[in-house]
């Protein structure tokens, strides 16, 4: 690693975002996950949070200047 690198180097942990699958069912189907209950119940609030997360993610990479 270049001392420039190392210099610059981010301290940040990465946080790897796992998508849900798609498509996501409804509200009161099964939920993906095969626990039984209903998706309202088990992970649509995490699902939401999830994707909003990783939409975040892909708007700021979009708007930031690349630099070699």
């Amino acid at each position: 690693m270049s001392l420039l690198r190392k210099l610059f180097k981010k301290n940040v942990a990465v946080e790897e975002l796992q998508a849900p699958p798609m498509p996501l069912p409804q509200r009161n189907d099964l939920c993906w996950c095969g626990s039984g209950t209903k998706y309202k119940k088990c992970h649509l609030e995490e699902d939401q949070h999830t994707l909003s997360r990783i939409r975040e993610k892909e708007q700021a990479a979009a708007c930031s200047p690349v630099l070699g």
